[in-house]
């Protein structure tokens, strides 16, 4: 794996004006059949959407002007199958491909929306999560935390996880990896217990961690907002450019946002385990409560990490970064420019968050009182 050097090229003061704020309200479009989890969402150049349903175990092609929904592949371990769809990777000339953790490959959707087969991850350990791609087709992720050595535990032991993480960047053809930077992850604890024959890992992170946040443009240029003090970096080769840091009040975590936590970390849809020389499985449910010490009293500036929280850049090169707010308050994304600016906030309505972006649509998930969610569409 090559390391990449880089040069930061300029920093700016606190950002102190007003920011237009664009409130989204009703969708132009919203599909008629629900999904448990909607993960990502790719629109094609037809205007139809690749949507990865992780909780459903579903990958789908959806066709808003005529409403209809129909499934890509099955579950499974086959060559046109996939166990956990974790997002909806855009490729040049409307391939997609699905990353398939637990299985530590890509499910491929072809341009016409039918299964395409799979393709194995590169063979260096686990990928992290897996963000995107450039318009080269070079695969963008963070790269593992928890190193795997020979047989797949020699290197598992008990204690705290690096806090910094690697951004990788996958090369296909001919396979190559390079780590473009390093990106602050969430305080993360490892608990290894049982003998060499049987091994039991427990990984646990710190709830509501301040941790950053990044994604890819189609150019290859990163976006990184950083959480010590939130501003937006982007990267492009070496060269580093920040934008000015954004105030921000800090938001009190209260119950209900633990009780938020609490009711994530017990539903076993949102946990699963990795193993090496095995099938991969769910693990059982039942965590261990959580020490009052490791909550913290203040939210970060900005949600990061999970399936519900990550940042994305839109086909305009714009970074959504999702603000944080009050339990139960409407979501809020900074929107920050190719420099690093913030130039406006766009306010969604309540219990929504976005999961991709067309070429004039951005792409919200809306999850109702049964825990349904459903996917619209609002003009840009």
């Amino acid at each position: 794996m090559r390391l990449l050097p880089f040069l930061l090229l300029a920093a700016a003061p606190v950002a102190a004006q007003q920011v237009p704020v664009r409130t989204l309200a009703a969708p132009e479009a919203e599909l008629e059949e629900s999904f448990d989890q909607v993960t990502a969402v790719r629109e094609l150049s037809d205007g139809r959407v690749v949507v990865a349903d992780r909780s459903a175990k579903r990958v789908a092609l959806a066709d808003f002007r005529k409403g209809a929904v129909t499934t890509i592949g099955r579950e499974g371990s086959g060559p046109n199958e996939y166990v956990m769809p974790a997002g909806a990777i855009a490729l040049p000339g409307d391939t997609t491909l699905v990353p398939d953790p637990q299985q530590q490959r890509f499910f491929v959707v072809k341009p016409d929306g039918t299964p395409g087969g799979t393709i194995p991850w590169p063979g260096f350990g686990p990928l992290g999560s897996v963000r995107g791609a450039d318009r080269q087709g070079r695969i963008y992720a963070t790269g593992p935390r928890l190193a795997l050595g020979p047989g797949g535990d020699a290197a598992l032991r008990s204690g705290d996880l690096p806090d910094t993480v690697p951004v990788i960047r996958w090369t296909r053809a001919p396979s190559r990896v390079d780590t473009v930077g390093w990106v602050q992850g969430p305080k993360t604890n490892v608990n290894v217990s049982g003998g060499p024959n049987e091994r039991r890992v427990m990984v646990r992170s710190q709830p509501i961690s301040p941790q950053d946040d990044w994604h890819v443009a189609a150019d290859g240029r990163l976006a990184v907002a950083r959480v010590s003090d939130y501003h937006v970096e982007w990267w492009n080769g070496a060269e580093r450019t920040r934008g000015p840091a954004v105030k921000y009040a800090p938001v009190p975590v209260t119950q209900a946002d633990k009780d938020r936590v609490m009711a994530a970390m017990r539903n076993p849809r949102n946990r699963i385990v990795v193993t090496q020389g095995g099938p991969a499985r769910t693990p059982p449910p039942g965590p261990p409560p959580i020490p009052d010490s490791d909550w913290p009293a203040t939210k970060p500036p900005f949600a990061a990490g999970g399936v519900e929280a990550n940042g994305l850049v839109s086909p305009a090169g714009e970074f959504w970064v999702r603000r944080s707010v009050a339990a139960g308050a409407a979501p809020v994304y900074d929107v920050f420019d190719g420099a690093g600016r913030q130039v406006r906030q766009v306010v969604l309505p309540k219990d929504t968050r976005v999961v991709g972006f067309g070429a004039r649509h951005v792409y919200v998930a809306r999850t109702d009182a049964d825990e349904l969610q459903w996917l619209g569409r609002y003009a840009l």
